[in-house]
Protein backbone atom coordinates (compact mmCIF):
# COMPACT_ATOMS: atom_id res chain seq x y z
CA UNK A 1 0.00 0.00 0.00
CA UNK A 2 1.25 3.42 -0.95
CA UNK A 3 0.69 6.88 0.18
CA UNK A 4 -0.45 7.79 -2.76
CA UNK A 5 -3.87 6.51 -1.98
CA UNK A 6 -3.74 9.70 0.02
CA UNK A 7 -5.06 11.51 -2.93
CA UNK A 8 -8.08 9.40 -3.52
CA UNK A 9 -11.35 11.18 -2.85
CA UNK A 10 -13.26 10.81 0.19
CA UNK A 11 -16.39 12.28 1.46
CA UNK A 12 -16.81 13.87 5.11
CA UNK A 13 -17.39 12.22 8.31
CA UNK A 14 -19.69 12.52 10.85
CA UNK A 15 -17.91 14.32 14.11
CA UNK A 16 -18.81 16.12 17.22
CA UNK A 17 -19.02 19.56 16.89
CA UNK A 18 -16.40 20.37 19.24
CA UNK A 19 -14.03 18.36 16.84
CA UNK A 20 -15.39 20.83 14.22
CA UNK A 21 -13.84 24.16 16.33
CA UNK A 22 -10.48 22.27 17.18
CA UNK A 23 -7.54 22.68 14.76
CA UNK A 24 -4.82 20.41 13.55
CA UNK A 25 -1.21 21.48 12.52
CA UNK A 26 0.45 19.46 9.92
CA UNK A 27 4.10 19.49 9.69
CA UNK A 28 5.66 17.82 6.13
CA UNK A 29 8.72 18.64 4.28
CA UNK A 30 7.09 19.52 1.14
CA UNK A 31 4.68 21.46 -0.09
CA UNK A 32 3.03 18.30 -1.75
CA UNK A 33 3.13 16.17 1.25
CA UNK A 34 1.03 19.05 3.61
CA UNK A 35 -1.58 19.13 1.16
CA UNK A 36 -2.18 15.38 0.70
CA UNK A 37 -2.54 15.08 4.48
CA UNK A 38 -4.49 18.17 4.63
CA UNK A 39 -6.85 16.69 1.99
CA UNK A 40 -7.95 14.13 4.48
CA UNK A 41 -7.97 15.35 7.46
CA UNK A 42 -9.97 18.99 6.51
CA UNK A 43 -12.89 15.90 6.08
CA UNK A 44 -13.56 16.26 9.76
CA UNK A 45 -14.52 19.88 9.63
CA UNK A 46 -11.62 20.75 11.86
CA UNK A 47 -9.60 24.02 10.93
CA UNK A 48 -6.23 22.58 9.39
CA UNK A 49 -3.20 24.76 9.11
CA UNK A 50 -0.15 23.38 7.35
CA UNK A 51 4.13 24.05 7.81
CA UNK A 52 7.61 22.60 7.30
CA UNK A 53 10.14 21.48 9.90
CA UNK A 54 12.09 25.16 9.54
CA UNK A 55 8.61 26.77 10.67
CA UNK A 56 8.15 24.92 13.23
CA UNK A 57 10.13 26.43 15.55
CA UNK A 58 8.88 29.98 15.16
CA UNK A 59 4.79 29.09 14.98
CA UNK A 60 3.05 29.53 18.41
CA UNK A 61 2.31 25.61 19.05
CA UNK A 62 0.41 26.06 22.83
CA UNK A 63 -3.29 24.32 23.32
CA UNK A 64 -4.41 27.21 22.19
CA UNK A 65 -3.10 27.59 18.63
CA UNK A 66 -3.63 23.67 18.01
CA UNK A 67 -5.37 20.86 19.56
CA UNK A 68 -3.38 18.25 17.45
CA UNK A 69 -0.29 18.54 15.72
CA UNK A 70 0.57 15.51 12.99
CA UNK A 71 4.15 15.25 12.49
CA UNK A 72 5.06 13.36 8.92
CA UNK A 73 8.88 11.97 9.93
CA UNK A 74 11.09 11.02 7.63
CA UNK A 75 14.15 10.76 9.04
CA UNK A 76 15.85 11.54 12.31
CA UNK A 77 13.87 14.65 14.08
CA UNK A 78 16.79 15.09 16.73
CA UNK A 79 17.05 19.19 15.94
CA UNK A 80 13.50 19.50 16.05
CA UNK A 81 13.28 18.07 20.01
CA UNK A 82 12.87 21.58 21.38
CA UNK A 83 10.25 23.03 19.34
CA UNK A 84 8.21 19.17 19.63
CA UNK A 85 9.27 19.00 23.55
CA UNK A 86 6.74 22.33 23.77
CA UNK A 87 3.94 20.64 22.76
CA UNK A 88 2.23 17.81 25.12
CA UNK A 89 2.98 14.31 23.89
CA UNK A 90 -1.15 13.90 23.52
CA UNK A 91 -1.55 16.57 21.44
CA UNK A 92 1.33 14.60 19.05
CA UNK A 93 0.35 12.12 16.16
CA UNK A 94 3.25 10.98 14.30
CA UNK A 95 3.56 9.15 11.41
CA UNK A 96 6.47 6.75 10.96
CA UNK A 97 8.51 4.67 8.36
CA UNK A 98 8.25 1.47 9.17
CA UNK A 99 12.23 1.16 9.37
CA UNK A 100 12.65 4.18 11.72
CA UNK A 101 10.54 2.52 14.22
CA UNK A 102 12.41 -0.79 14.24
CA UNK A 103 15.87 0.93 14.45
CA UNK A 104 14.72 3.37 17.05
CA UNK A 105 16.36 6.35 15.81
CA UNK A 106 13.09 7.70 15.19
CA UNK A 107 12.34 8.00 19.27
CA UNK A 108 15.74 10.19 19.91
CA UNK A 109 14.59 11.52 23.44
CA UNK A 110 11.42 12.70 21.78
CA UNK A 111 8.07 11.57 23.23
CA UNK A 112 4.75 11.05 20.91
CA UNK A 113 1.04 10.64 22.42
CA UNK A 114 0.42 7.71 19.06
CA UNK A 115 2.32 7.29 16.12
CA UNK A 116 1.08 5.12 12.60
CA UNK A 117 3.37 3.14 10.70
CA UNK A 118 3.61 4.49 6.84
CA UNK A 119 2.34 4.06 4.55
CA UNK A 120 -0.82 5.05 6.20
CA UNK A 121 -4.63 4.35 4.19
CA UNK A 122 -6.50 7.67 3.77
CA UNK A 123 -8.99 5.72 6.44
CA UNK A 124 -6.75 4.75 9.01
CA UNK A 125 -5.00 8.02 9.41
CA UNK A 126 -8.73 9.72 9.43
CA UNK A 127 -9.38 7.41 12.20
CA UNK A 128 -6.80 8.03 14.22
CA UNK A 129 -6.63 11.79 14.34
CA UNK A 130 -10.37 11.67 15.15
CA UNK A 131 -9.73 9.47 17.83
CA UNK A 132 -6.67 11.65 18.87
CA UNK A 133 -9.28 14.92 18.82
CA UNK A 134 -11.69 12.94 20.88
CA UNK A 135 -9.13 12.30 23.61
CA UNK A 136 -7.99 15.54 23.44
CA UNK A 137 -11.80 17.31 23.69
CA UNK A 138 -12.31 15.06 26.42
CA UNK A 139 -9.14 16.03 28.38
CA UNK A 140 -9.96 19.76 28.02
CA UNK A 141 -13.48 18.76 29.21
CA UNK A 142 -12.22 17.01 31.91
CA UNK A 143 -9.63 19.71 33.25
CA UNK A 144 -12.44 22.70 32.55
CA UNK A 145 -14.76 21.04 34.75
CA UNK A 146 -12.52 20.30 37.34
CA UNK A 147 -11.11 23.87 37.50
CA UNK A 148 -14.95 25.11 37.83
CA UNK A 149 -15.14 22.42 40.48
CA UNK A 150 -12.18 23.79 42.72
CA UNK A 151 -13.37 27.12 42.16
CA UNK A 152 -16.48 26.46 43.90
CA UNK A 153 -15.40 24.20 46.54
CA UNK A 154 -12.40 26.58 47.86
CA UNK A 155 -11.33 27.22 51.29
CA UNK A 156 -12.59 30.75 50.69
CA UNK A 157 -16.14 29.70 50.21
CA UNK A 158 -16.40 28.11 53.92
CA UNK A 159 -18.30 31.48 54.95
CA UNK A 160 -18.06 32.70 58.29
CA UNK A 161 -16.05 34.69 60.84
CA UNK A 162 -17.11 32.45 63.62
CA UNK A 163 -14.51 30.34 65.74
CA UNK A 164 -16.31 26.81 63.78
CA UNK A 165 -16.12 28.43 60.77
CA UNK A 166 -12.16 29.14 61.29
CA UNK A 167 -12.20 24.97 62.84
CA UNK A 168 -13.82 24.30 59.01
CA UNK A 169 -11.32 25.80 57.13
CA UNK A 170 -8.47 24.50 59.35
CA UNK A 171 -10.02 20.90 59.39
CA UNK A 172 -9.29 21.08 54.97
CA UNK A 173 -6.16 22.22 55.52
CA UNK A 174 -5.09 19.50 57.71
CA UNK A 175 -6.82 16.75 55.48
CA UNK A 176 -7.45 17.33 52.39
CA UNK A 177 -4.00 15.46 51.63
CA UNK A 178 -4.82 12.79 53.79
CA UNK A 179 -6.23 9.43 52.66
CA UNK A 180 -7.57 8.82 56.33
CA UNK A 181 -11.26 8.35 56.83
CA UNK A 182 -12.90 11.53 57.91
CA UNK A 183 -16.00 12.23 59.59
CA UNK A 184 -18.43 15.10 59.61
CA UNK A 185 -21.38 14.99 62.14
CA UNK A 186 -24.15 17.77 62.42
CA UNK A 187 -27.28 19.17 61.73
CA UNK A 188 -29.41 19.07 58.15
CA UNK A 189 -28.70 21.72 56.23
CA UNK A 190 -25.30 22.63 58.06
CA UNK A 191 -23.09 22.21 54.87
CA UNK A 192 -21.46 18.57 55.47
CA UNK A 193 -21.64 17.38 51.93
CA UNK A 194 -20.05 21.00 51.08
CA UNK A 195 -17.39 20.44 53.62
CA UNK A 196 -16.54 16.99 52.57
CA UNK A 197 -16.19 18.34 48.65
CA UNK A 198 -14.15 20.95 49.61
CA UNK A 199 -12.06 18.53 51.43
CA UNK A 200 -11.79 16.48 47.92
CA UNK A 201 -11.47 19.25 45.31
CA UNK A 202 -8.86 20.74 47.52
CA UNK A 203 -6.41 18.11 47.66
CA UNK A 204 -4.37 15.70 44.97
CA UNK A 205 -7.21 13.61 44.30
CA UNK A 206 -9.26 16.42 42.60
CA UNK A 207 -8.88 15.11 39.54
CA UNK A 208 -10.37 11.50 40.78
CA UNK A 209 -14.50 11.28 41.08
CA UNK A 210 -16.17 12.24 44.45
CA UNK A 211 -18.84 9.87 44.52
CA UNK A 212 -21.81 10.47 46.79
CA UNK A 213 -23.66 7.53 48.45
CA UNK A 214 -26.98 8.82 50.11
CA UNK A 215 -27.94 6.51 52.39
CA UNK A 216 -31.09 8.09 52.75
CA UNK A 217 -31.98 6.94 48.74
CA UNK A 218 -30.09 3.56 48.54
CA UNK A 219 -31.64 0.78 49.82
CA UNK A 220 -29.78 -0.55 52.87
CA UNK A 221 -30.00 -4.22 50.60
CA UNK A 222 -28.29 -2.37 47.94
CA UNK A 223 -25.33 -0.94 49.78
CA UNK A 224 -23.08 -3.82 49.65
CA UNK A 225 -23.29 -4.08 45.40
CA UNK A 226 -22.64 -0.35 45.25
CA UNK A 227 -19.87 -0.41 47.29
CA UNK A 228 -18.49 -3.64 46.44
CA UNK A 229 -19.97 -5.22 43.77
CA UNK A 230 -22.14 -8.07 45.20
CA UNK A 231 -25.75 -8.83 46.72
CA UNK A 232 -24.79 -9.26 50.51
CA UNK A 233 -24.67 -12.22 52.39
CA UNK A 234 -26.54 -15.01 50.69
CA UNK A 235 -26.96 -18.33 52.91
CA UNK A 236 -23.17 -17.32 55.16
CA UNK A 237 -21.86 -16.37 51.80
CA UNK A 238 -21.15 -13.30 49.08
CA UNK A 239 -22.78 -13.66 45.90
CA UNK A 240 -20.88 -11.18 43.53
CA UNK A 241 -23.02 -9.36 41.10
CA UNK A 242 -20.49 -7.15 39.32
CA UNK A 243 -17.91 -4.67 40.22
CA UNK A 244 -18.58 -1.83 43.00
CA UNK A 245 -17.16 1.61 43.98
CA UNK A 246 -14.10 0.03 45.87
CA UNK A 247 -12.82 -2.18 42.95
CA UNK A 248 -13.48 0.80 39.94
CA UNK A 249 -11.60 3.48 42.15
CA UNK A 250 -8.53 3.47 42.52
CA UNK A 251 -8.56 7.28 43.79
CA UNK A 252 -10.84 9.33 45.02
CA UNK A 253 -13.33 10.04 47.68
CA UNK A 254 -16.43 8.34 48.69
CA UNK A 255 -18.95 10.22 50.32
CA UNK A 256 -21.51 8.32 52.96
CA UNK A 257 -24.23 10.97 53.87
CA UNK A 258 -25.68 8.78 56.74
CA UNK A 259 -23.36 6.39 58.55
CA UNK A 260 -25.51 5.23 60.72
CA UNK A 261 -27.88 3.75 57.73
CA UNK A 262 -25.59 1.53 56.87
CA UNK A 263 -26.28 -2.00 58.11
CA UNK A 264 -24.17 -3.40 60.86
CA UNK A 265 -22.48 -6.07 58.63
CA UNK A 266 -21.38 -4.05 56.09
CA UNK A 267 -19.60 -1.55 58.46
CA UNK A 268 -17.64 -4.79 59.57
CA UNK A 269 -16.39 -4.95 55.49
CA UNK A 270 -15.54 -1.39 55.00
CA UNK A 271 -13.46 -0.98 58.35
CA UNK A 272 -11.60 -4.63 56.86
CA UNK A 273 -10.93 -2.76 53.33
CA UNK A 274 -10.13 0.60 55.70
CA UNK A 275 -7.86 -1.25 58.24
CA UNK A 276 -5.68 -2.87 55.14
CA UNK A 277 -5.41 0.49 53.80
CA UNK A 278 -4.03 2.61 56.26
CA UNK A 279 -0.97 -0.29 56.57
CA UNK A 280 2.53 1.55 56.55
CA UNK A 281 2.69 -0.99 53.28
CA UNK A 282 -0.35 1.22 51.97
CA UNK A 283 0.36 4.49 52.81
CA UNK A 284 0.59 7.05 49.48
CA UNK A 285 -0.88 3.90 47.72
CA UNK A 286 -3.08 4.42 44.87
CA UNK A 287 -5.41 1.44 46.18
CA UNK A 288 -8.83 2.60 46.75
CA UNK A 289 -10.95 5.96 47.10
CA UNK A 290 -10.33 7.71 50.78
CA UNK A 291 -14.17 7.54 52.84
CA UNK A 292 -16.02 10.31 54.35
CA UNK A 293 -18.59 9.51 56.56
CA UNK A 294 -21.63 11.75 57.23
CA UNK A 295 -24.47 11.76 60.40
CA UNK A 296 -26.67 14.05 62.35
CA UNK A 297 -24.88 12.26 65.44
CA UNK A 298 -21.01 12.36 66.45
CA UNK A 299 -18.86 8.90 66.60
CA UNK A 300 -19.34 8.55 70.26
CA UNK A 301 -23.00 9.11 69.69
CA UNK A 302 -23.52 6.65 66.96
CA UNK A 303 -21.41 4.11 69.23
CA UNK A 304 -23.86 4.63 72.32
CA UNK A 305 -27.04 3.65 70.11
CA UNK A 306 -25.63 0.65 68.64
CA UNK A 307 -25.21 2.22 65.36
CA UNK A 308 -21.63 2.52 64.43
CA UNK A 309 -19.57 -0.26 65.14
CA UNK A 310 -15.99 0.01 67.49
CA UNK A 311 -13.84 -0.64 65.10
CA UNK A 312 -15.19 2.06 62.38
CA UNK A 313 -15.52 4.77 65.58
CA UNK A 314 -11.57 3.79 66.27
CA UNK A 315 -10.84 4.39 62.71
CA UNK A 316 -12.81 8.57 61.98
CA UNK A 317 -12.82 9.19 66.05
CA UNK A 318 -9.79 11.48 65.49
CA UNK A 319 -10.61 12.73 62.73
CA UNK A 320 -13.87 14.19 63.45
CA UNK A 321 -15.59 17.91 62.87
CA UNK A 322 -19.07 18.79 64.55
CA UNK A 323 -20.02 21.49 62.51
CA UNK A 324 -22.33 23.67 64.86
CA UNK A 325 -25.87 24.93 63.81
CA UNK A 326 -26.63 28.08 62.10
CA UNK A 327 -28.44 29.43 65.32
CA UNK A 328 -25.13 29.36 67.08
CA UNK A 329 -23.22 31.30 64.93
CA UNK A 330 -25.64 34.44 63.89
CA UNK A 331 -22.62 36.52 63.37
CA UNK A 332 -21.81 34.33 60.10
CA UNK A 333 -25.10 35.34 58.65
CA UNK A 334 -24.43 38.67 57.14
CA UNK A 335 -21.63 37.07 55.18
CA UNK A 336 -23.74 33.59 54.43
CA UNK A 337 -26.37 36.60 53.06
CA UNK A 338 -23.73 38.51 50.88
CA UNK A 339 -22.48 35.27 49.25
CA UNK A 340 -25.85 33.81 48.51
CA UNK A 341 -27.24 36.77 47.11
CA UNK A 342 -24.51 37.19 45.06
CA UNK A 343 -25.00 34.07 43.19
CA UNK A 344 -28.81 33.94 43.28
CA UNK A 345 -28.90 37.19 41.39
CA UNK A 346 -26.58 35.90 38.92
CA UNK A 347 -28.67 32.54 38.53
CA UNK A 348 -31.96 34.70 37.95
CA UNK A 349 -30.39 37.19 36.30
CA UNK A 350 -31.04 40.17 38.50
CA UNK A 351 -29.62 42.93 39.86
CA UNK A 352 -27.71 42.24 42.96
CA UNK A 353 -30.04 43.02 46.10
CA UNK A 354 -29.11 44.33 49.70
CA UNK A 355 -30.76 43.75 52.98
CA UNK A 356 -32.40 46.44 55.25
CA UNK A 357 -30.64 46.10 58.49
CA UNK A 358 -34.01 44.99 59.91
CA UNK A 359 -34.48 42.21 57.68
CA UNK A 360 -31.02 41.06 58.86
CA UNK A 361 -31.88 41.30 62.58
CA UNK A 362 -34.98 39.20 61.86
CA UNK A 363 -32.78 36.54 60.44
CA UNK A 364 -30.41 36.10 63.01
CA UNK A 365 -33.09 36.14 65.31
CA UNK A 366 -34.61 33.37 63.92
CA UNK A 367 -33.70 29.60 64.73
CA UNK A 368 -32.80 28.25 61.28
CA UNK A 369 -34.09 23.83 61.91
CA UNK A 370 -32.92 23.59 58.48
CA UNK A 371 -29.72 25.85 58.64
CA UNK A 372 -27.93 27.20 55.54
CA UNK A 373 -30.00 25.24 53.42
CA UNK A 374 -33.00 27.08 54.29
CA UNK A 375 -31.04 30.38 54.89
CA UNK A 376 -30.41 29.81 50.41
CA UNK A 377 -34.08 29.36 49.99
CA UNK A 378 -35.53 32.52 51.93
CA UNK A 379 -33.70 34.48 49.91
CA UNK A 380 -34.17 33.02 47.16
CA UNK A 381 -37.91 33.71 47.75
CA UNK A 382 -36.81 37.25 48.98
CA UNK A 383 -35.35 38.00 45.76
CA UNK A 384 -37.94 37.00 43.44
CA UNK A 385 -39.95 39.39 45.67
CA UNK A 386 -38.78 42.28 44.89
CA UNK A 387 -37.29 44.76 42.42
CA UNK A 388 -33.95 46.14 42.65
CA UNK A 389 -34.70 47.83 46.03
CA UNK A 390 -33.75 46.44 48.95
CA UNK A 391 -34.93 43.11 50.97
CA UNK A 392 -36.70 44.54 53.76
CA UNK A 393 -38.81 42.27 56.88
CA UNK A 394 -41.63 42.25 54.47
CA UNK A 395 -40.17 40.57 51.61
CA UNK A 396 -38.90 37.59 53.96
CA UNK A 397 -41.44 34.51 53.95
CA UNK A 398 -43.10 33.74 57.46
CA UNK A 399 -42.45 32.90 60.16
CA UNK A 400 -38.64 35.05 59.68
CA UNK A 401 -40.31 38.13 58.20
CA UNK A 402 -44.25 39.44 58.91
CA UNK A 403 -46.38 40.78 56.09
CA UNK A 404 -47.02 44.34 55.01
CA UNK A 405 -49.47 46.29 57.38
CA UNK A 406 -52.68 46.73 55.41
CA UNK A 407 -53.77 50.03 55.47
CA UNK A 408 -57.51 50.68 53.96
CA UNK A 409 -58.00 53.52 51.86
CA UNK A 410 -60.68 56.21 53.46
CA UNK A 411 -61.89 58.64 51.69
CA UNK A 412 -61.03 62.17 52.15
CA UNK A 413 -64.20 64.60 51.40
CA UNK A 414 -63.61 67.94 50.11
CA UNK A 415 -64.88 69.26 53.34
CA UNK A 416 -62.55 67.08 55.41
CA UNK A 417 -62.75 64.71 58.14
CA UNK A 418 -62.65 64.28 62.16
CA UNK A 419 -59.25 62.17 62.44
CA UNK A 420 -59.53 61.73 66.29
CA UNK A 421 -63.21 60.10 65.80
CA UNK A 422 -62.37 58.08 62.82
CA UNK A 423 -59.40 56.67 64.40
CA UNK A 424 -61.21 55.61 67.10
CA UNK A 425 -64.26 53.72 64.90
CA UNK A 426 -61.71 52.18 63.49
CA UNK A 427 -59.48 51.06 66.32
CA UNK A 428 -63.29 49.88 67.87
CA UNK A 429 -63.55 48.08 64.59
CA UNK A 430 -61.15 45.80 65.00
CA UNK A 431 -61.29 45.62 68.95
CA UNK A 432 -64.97 44.21 67.94
CA UNK A 433 -64.22 42.29 65.55
CA UNK A 434 -61.71 40.42 67.45
CA UNK A 435 -63.42 39.59 70.28
CA UNK A 436 -66.45 38.32 68.36
CA UNK A 437 -63.78 35.83 66.30
CA UNK A 438 -62.62 34.74 69.79
CA UNK A 439 -66.06 34.42 71.90
CA UNK A 440 -65.26 37.69 74.21
CA UNK A 441 -62.01 35.63 74.99
CA UNK A 442 -59.92 38.84 75.84
CA UNK A 443 -56.64 37.32 75.94
CA UNK A 444 -57.30 35.42 72.81
CA UNK A 445 -58.49 38.41 71.09
CA UNK A 446 -55.00 39.86 72.32
CA UNK A 447 -52.89 37.57 71.11
CA UNK A 448 -54.49 38.09 68.03
CA UNK A 449 -54.13 41.53 67.48
CA UNK A 450 -50.59 41.40 68.83
CA UNK A 451 -51.18 43.43 71.99
CA UNK A 452 -50.69 43.09 75.51
CA UNK A 453 -53.98 41.71 77.42
CA UNK A 454 -53.40 44.75 79.76
CA UNK A 455 -53.18 47.32 76.75
CA UNK A 456 -56.49 45.65 75.01
CA UNK A 457 -58.61 45.90 78.32
CA UNK A 458 -57.11 49.62 78.62
CA UNK A 459 -58.35 50.62 75.33
CA UNK A 460 -62.16 48.63 75.84
CA UNK A 461 -62.37 51.16 78.49
CA UNK A 462 -61.10 53.99 76.47
CA UNK A 463 -63.30 53.10 73.81
CA UNK A 464 -66.60 51.85 76.01
CA UNK A 465 -66.66 48.97 74.44
CA UNK A 466 -68.62 46.78 77.23
CA UNK A 467 -69.06 42.30 77.05
CA UNK A 468 -72.26 42.92 76.14
CA UNK A 469 -71.89 44.86 72.65
CA UNK A 470 -69.48 42.09 70.93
Amino acid sequence: MSDERMSMSVAPVEVSRRIREMAVLIVAGTASRQAELGHVIERLGCRVMTADFLQLESLPIDSKAFQLVVVDVERDLSPLGGALARIEPQRILALIPEGLRESGAWIMGLTFGRYVLKPVHPEELLQAVRDRLELVALQETTTRLSDELRARYRIENLIGISRGAEMRRAFVRTFASVRHSLFLSGERGVGKQMLAQTVHYSGPWALAPFVLVDTASVPASALSGLLFGDSGWIEGEIEPIGRGVMSLLSAGTVYITEVSLVPLPLQYRLAAFLHERQTPEAEGASSGPRFIFGSQWTPEQLRRKGLLIEDLYHLVREAHLAIEPLRARPEDIPYFVDYFLERICQRQQREKRVLTDDALQALARYAWPENVDELQRVLEVAVRRTAPLPIDVTHLPEPIGRPAPRVPKVPLPEGGIDFYELVEEFERGLIVEALRRTGGNQRRAARLLRLKETTLAAMRRRLNIEPDRV
